[in-house]
C-alpha cells in the first residue's frame, strides 16, 4: 500500500538521501554519472539466481542536475536546494522549486534517492 502524496510544504521540507546501492562518478568537467540497480517487479526478480546482483543502469547528469546532486549531503533540504539553485542560476524561486523537486521525483522513481 502505498503512503499518500505528501503536500508541497512536506516535500520542499523533506531532505533527500542517496541510496547505498548507487555508485557515482564524475568526469573531468564534473558531470556526474549514477549507476544504480533497476527495480525489478516482484515476479520477474524471482527468475534471477539467488546469488547474482541486480542488473545495472547509468544515468548521466546535465549541468544543473550533476550542480544539484553536488549539493546533496543529507542535510539539505528541497527548498534549501531550491534556494542554491535560485541564487547560482539567477532564476525565479518558483522555477526553482519546481526544477528541484522535479528531478528530486525522477531519481526517487529509479530507486536513486530516498526523502528523509
Amino acid at each position: 500500500m502505498q503512503s499518500p502524496p505528501l503536500s508541497k510544504a512536506e516535500a520542499l521540507n523533506a531532505v533527500p538521501v542517496p541510496s547505498a546501492d548507487i555508485r557515482l562518478h564524475s568526469n573531468p568537467q564534473g558531470l556526474v554519472r549514477i549507476r544504480y540497480p533497476i527495480n525489478l517487479k516482484p515476479w520477474l526478480a524471482r527468475f534471477l539466481p539467488e546469488k547474482m546482483s541486480l542488473p545495472m543502469r547509468t544515468l548521466e547528469l546535465d549541468s544543473m542536475g550533476s550542480f544539484v546532486w553536488n549539493h546533496i549531503d543529507g542535510k539539505n533540504s528541497v527548498q534549501k536546494l531550491a534556494e542554491i539553485v535560485t541564487g547560482h542560476y539567477a532564476c525565479h524561486p518558483s522555477e526553482a522549486e519546481h526544477a528541484v523537486a522535479t528531478f528530486i521525483r525522477q531519481l526517487g522513481r529509479r530507486g536513486i534517492l530516498g526523502l528523509h
